[in-house]
């Protein structure tokens, strides 16, 4: 039994360990999947989101250079149509500033570069203006729009230029527009966590957010031309994400850069997430498992009870066949000399009617005659009482032809009961019964159960009358419905049975009463009828305090007869 039980747990060990641990596989390549999805789908959106910021970024700063280019555009049409002097200047410049404060200076030169009119700081007289790119594109495009540089001015600025339509068109307006204009722009658009930045071809940084201007940062601006135009990537080195855009005008670009590690709450409401489903999941698995593998379990031991009773009840079906068999041989091999000695005893009581005859007279003769006579008796006494316990064997040994048929137990059971009311009442028992109200039909052989009734009913007689405390001495006969059964109870008060003879008590031959009052195959006998009316037989004792027996039989009704 040690090797099965510890068979039973190792199957159990191994069950549970395997349907706890074999969803984990899935589970955990199918939270790595969804994981490394979340996160690509999360760099893909970053990505996406940060080229729209970018465009919107570089679409204002569009917009803000046009809007300078359409207010040299409004002074270039006032001044193309008036007299031009230093005063005119000096007075368009107070008023443009008025309103752009990041207006420096104003000028006019002529297609040779040189200054002709100038308005602005005093310590320049317009002798610090030098032609070059910007003077060639507005001769020859007619607007120029510069890059950022310091010059004489010592300020960071850039410049707008367009050529004039009146004036014999060969002149140009010139205006110097500080550089930190585009910063004071660049950091009011800019959203949390973006870092924006403008950058000219040579690399550097014109603007920014951070106020950078005209900044030489070569691990920056390095890592800003990674980025490709329109084509937001995402630098492993860094770990910072960057989308770039060409401006209309000035040959800048705008570059957008947001760190990766700007998405803290992204990443910690995931980890959350797969933290919690692992927990829940695995929970759920524990106990699933747990569960299953106690209900294995339970199956498995309840299989193994029932292999054993089948087993216990293999041996007790080999014993009775046995015990039947040699029980028949004895039986038959006694029935034969009783046969003999009833037959001589029988002649043996003619003779001593012969003798009694002849003796007439002779009082001692009669007297051993009498004596003989009374001998003879117990002989007979004796013989039938071998005859009944022969009967008993053979009843036990071999099953007779039943006849059976429906009988109301309701009018069955009392008939029954008279048998034993005789002996109840001289040994001074209580009888209580206790009947259903409705009809209880059962198809059984009605010998064969009053014999079962009658063993059960002596037998609670004789408990009774072992008691020796004084208690009154109750019998309890009843029949309830149970269901599709029908369950026969007889109940005694009597000493009841031992918990080490109860296992044995449908054991044949085995028996509590003294030595020479039963033979005990009564309840073996029974076991066996009831069996093969489809009942059961069975009992509860409590030593000490009484029994109770009962028969469950099918009713008719359930054996749809």
């Amino acid at each position: 039994m040690a090797i099965h039980q510890f068979t039973i747990q190792s199957i159990k060990h191994r069950l549970f360990a395997i349907m706890f641990l074999a969803p984990f596989i899935p589970v955990a390549l199918a939270l790595g999947t969804g994981g490394y999805l979340f996160f690509h789908y999360s760099h893909v959106s970053l990505l996406d989101r940060l080229a729209d910021q970018s465009r919107q970024y570089a679409t204002t700063l569009d917009i803000y250079i046009e809007e300078r280019i359409s207010d040299l555009a409004d002074l270039e049409a006032v001044l193309s149509t008036t007299e031009l002097s230093t005063a005119l200047m000096e007075t368009a410049l107070r008023h443009v500033s008025a309103r752009h404060p990041e207006f420096l200076d104003i000028a006019v030169v002529d297609q040779d570069g040189s200054t002709l009119f100038y308005a602005g700081p005093r310590v320049f007289k317009g002798t610090h203006i030098e032609p070059g790119k910007w003077h060639e594109d507005a001769l020859r495009r007619g607007l120029s729009v510069s890059g950022i540089f310091t010059g004489p001015m010592g300020i960071p600025h850039w410049i707008l230029a367009r050529r004039m339509a009146g004036h014999g068109g060969s002149h140009i307006l010139r205006i110097s527009v500080d550089a930190a204009a585009l910063t004071q722009v660049i950091m009011r658009m800019r959203e949390k966590g973006v870092e924006i930045f403008l950058t000219n071809h040579t690399r550097e940084i014109i603007a920014g957010s951070g106020s950078q201007i005209m900044t030489k940062n070569e691990d920056m601006t390095e890592a800003l031309f990674r980025a490709s135009l329109d084509n937001p990537v995402l630098d492993e080195h860094t770990q910072a994400a960057f989308s770039s855009r060409a401006l209309h005008h000035g040959q800048w670009f705008l570059v957008a850069r947001k760190s990766v590690t700007a998405m803290p709450h992204l990443a910690g409401s995931a980890m959350l997430f797969f933290t919690v489903s692992v927990l829940c999941g695995g929970i759920i698995v524990f106990l699933t498992s747990l569960y299953l593998t106690g209900y294995v379990e339970e199956m498995l031991r309840q299989r193994d009870e029932e292999r054993e009773q089948l087993r216990e009840q293999l041996y007790r079906a080999g014993r009775l066949a046995e015990l039947g068999e040699m029980a028949a041989g004895f039986a038959h091999e006694i029935n034969n000399p009783l046969q003999i000695m009833k037959s001589d005893q029988a002649y043996i009581e003619m003779l001593l009617h012969d003798f009694d005859d002849k003796a007439g007279e002779d009082s001692t003769l009669s007297e051993d005659i009498q004596e003989v006579r009374s001998s003879l008796g117990q002989i007979k006494i004796q013989i039938d009482r071998c005859a009944r316990i022969t009967h008993s064997i053979l009843s036990f040994g071999r099953a007779g032809a039943t006849e059976s048929q429906h009988i109301d137990l309701a009018k069955f059971i009392p008939e029954v009961l008279t048998m034993v009311q005789k002996n109840m009442q001289l040994h001074n028992i209580q009888l209580r019964v206790h009947m259903a109200d409705t009809k209880l039909i059962v198809h059984v052989d009605p010998g064969r159960l009053q014999q079962v009734l009658l063993n059960l009913l002596n037998n609670a007689i004789h408990a009774i009358m072992e008691t020796s405390d004084g208690r009154n001495k109750e019998l309890s006969v009843s029949c309830t419905p149970d269901n599709n059964k029908v369950r026969i109870a007889v109940t005694d008060n009597g000493v009841g049975i031992s918990p080490e003879h109860q296992q044995l008590i449908f054991t044949p031959f085995f028996t509590t009463k003294p030595a020479g009052l039963g033979t005990g195959l009564g309840l073996s006998l029974c076991h066996g009828i009831v069996d093969s009316m489809n009942g059961i037989l069975d009992f509860t004792s409590t030593k000490g305090e009484g029994s109770t027996f009962y028969v469950e039989l099918p009713l008719v009704q359930a054996l749809g007869s």
